[in-house]
């Protein structure tokens, strides 16, 4: 099937690892272009090095919670490719388990600030290149399973995630006029460096984690990222594919520690 990558312009905001580096990377291989984007520079341009033999690609760095970073990190893609057509709002960061009623306002905004703040600024940048350049394109965020779960100890990651849900919404119904989609993935537990303390070793099986009984790999979930970017769902806005595994159907799950 023809996805209709081919010579599309894709931004991928926490790309250079984990569910972003993967997003990328199947991309790459359905024929887009990709700027691979981190908060950390190297990480970014090595990313990049490691992709390249998949198609081009080019790192450029942006914290996404800094507006002249977001406003650079898309003018900077228009200069090198002349084009837009796709974001994948991914960049998170993890966050420590803490009881609300013990958790610290800079905690709160840190983590709001990059996943709920970012993809707001993003989404916004995004869209606003794609209507002065009248292109149709698409934006896919990437929230999580704790939004219908509630992961205990970790509300400001799940009121953050929960925003997320709710501005692909506002992105799908304010962007439409200009032609533009906006989609959202929702992953339940995933094998990523940002889960590694959380998880036993990919592979394990892990009771009650799901009908499948285990948790994702990043490669699992690209696929999802890819579909929502291309064509095929082009009659598709403002929805959340929750990829989980069965996760969130399956009841109690347990609590690595």
């Amino acid at each position: 099937m023809d996805l209709g990558l081919q010579g599309k312009v894709a931004i991928v905001t926490g790309g250079s690892r984990g569910i972003g580096r993967a997003a990328a990377a199947l991309l790459l291989r359905e024929g887009a272009q990709v700027v691979v984007s981190s908060v950390r520079p190297e990480s970014a341009r090595e990313a990049a090095r490691q992709l390249a033999p998949l198609g081009r690609v080019e790192a450029i760095p942006c914290d996404v919670a800094v507006e002249g970073d977001v406003v650079a990190l898309v003018r900077e893609t228009l200069r090198l490719f002349n084009s837009l057509d796709i974001l994948v709002a991914n960049a998170g960061t993890g966050g420590r388990y803490t009881n609300l009623i013990d958790m610290s306002a800079a905690d709160w905004d840190a983590m709001l600030n990059v996943h709920l703040r970012g993809a707001f600024l993003c989404g916004r940048e995004t869209a606003r290149a794609m209507r002065d350049r009248k292109i149709p394109g698409r934006i896919v965020t990437v929230s999580s399973t704790a939004v219908y779960e509630g992961d205990p100890l970790l509300g400001h990651y799940n009121a953050a995630k929960s925003g997320v849900i709710g501005l692909t919404r506002s992105m799908a119904a304010d962007f439409a006029p200009w032609g533009i989609r906006v989609n959202g993935v929702a992953p339940g537990w995933v094998h990523t460096d940002m889960t590694a303390a959380d998880l036993p070793a990919p592979g394990t099986r892990i009771p009650n984690l799901g009908v499948l009984e285990r948790a994702g790999l990043a490669e699992e979930i690209a696929p999802a990222i890819v579909f929502l970017a291309s064509n095929v769902s082009d009659f598709l806005t403002g929805a959340t594919l929750v990829v989980d595994g069965g996760q969130i159907i399956a009841g109690p799950r347990p609590r690595w520690e």
